[in-house]
Parts: structure tokens; sequence; C-alpha cells
């Protein structure tokens, strides 16, 4: 059974955040990975945990996370932090203004490997961009994306952390990891 897992990251935080929702311990790690290009959270995902599997030889998680914006055909996907890094949400937004089809869906695929190979459990939450950034929890696309699970139209940075955690696509990934490795 597993117990511990190393998590690829920089933030003590979010291997907490893993380690509450896996219910197991997991220890953040780092390790020189190899960033395909690709709008496919999977693939990045896959290609990530393959190189730190390769580099720490213990079972090891990587997430990547996306936004895809329907009407662009599956743009930003993975390069979304590319984008708010160079436009910031507004800029998607700016970029998005005269779009009828605001339809978004946001994904994350967490890559896990171990001795036995490489496996991807994705979780979405599909959605709507909103036409102006609203909130101020949560980072990133938070404040632009409205998840349609909200009856209240609240973008995810208007909820409490404990309101989006319940519902996000983070969650549902875990819940997918959780029932493909057994650790229910």
């Amino acid at each position: 059974m597993l117990d511990r897992i190393a998590l690829i990251t920089g933030n003590a935080g979010k291997a907490a955040e893993y380690a509450a929702m896996l219910g197991i311990d997991v220890t953040p790690a780092k390790a020189e990975l190899t960033e395909v290009q690709s709008l496919d959270v999977a693939v990045v995902a896959a290609r990530k945990v393959t190189d730190a599997y390769a580099q720490l030889g213990e079972p090891v998680l990587v997430d990547d996370t996306g936004l895809t914006v329907h009407a662009w055909n599956g743009l930003p996907g993975a390069l979304v932090a590319w984008f708010l890094d160079t436009v910031g949400a507004q800029g998607i937004l700016n970029m998005a203004a005269g779009l009828t089809d605001r339809r978004a869906t946001v994904t994350t695929a967490l890559g896990y490997a171990d001795a036995d190979g490489v496996q991807v459990f994705a979780g979405t939450v599909n959605g709507t961009l909103a036409t102006e950034p609203r909130g101020t929890s949560g980072f990133g696309y938070d404040a632009i994306f409205i998840p349609d699970t909200d009856p209240g139209l609240r973008t995810y940075a208007q909820m409490t952390s404990e309101e989006k955690n319940k519902i996000s696509h983070r969650r549902r990934a875990v819940e997918a990891m959780r029932t493909g490795l057994g650790l229910r």
C-alpha cells in the first residue's frame, strides 16, 4: 500500500494540500524536468513524471493544469501559465472580448510513476470565462473562471479555499488517482 510519495514542487503548501486530499505523506522534491510543448496537460504530466522517476527512483507525483477556451480550439491549454505570465488574466479576457461562446474547461493531470510504470489521472471542470476579473482569493486564472458546478455563478476567486477544493479540477484528479491506485 502506498503511504508516501514525493511531489515535484517548490511549494510546501501544495505538498500539504495533496497530503490532505490523498491521505498519505506527500513530501516536496525537486527534479530537472523537460517541459514538452503540448496543449494537452496529460501529455505534459506524463513526460514530467517519467523524467522525475528516472531521477528520484521512488514513487513520484507531478501535476500540470490547463485552461481551455472552447472557441480557441484548445488554447491556451497547458500553456496557460505562459499566457498568464505574458498578458495576465485580464489579457486573456481582452483576447476573449469578442467571443460569443465563452465556454471553458480547466483540467489538472496528475502524473504518477513508480517501479510499475507511469499513470496519468485527470480531473476536469466545465465552466465559462467571466467578462471581468472577480474575487481576490486563489491565483492564476481563478478570478476569470466560473465553474458550472457553482449555482451562484461565482469565479473560483470568489470562493473560499474550502469551497473551491470541494469542486475543483484538482480535487477530481485526486479522486481519480485515489481510485486508480486503490487508496480509498
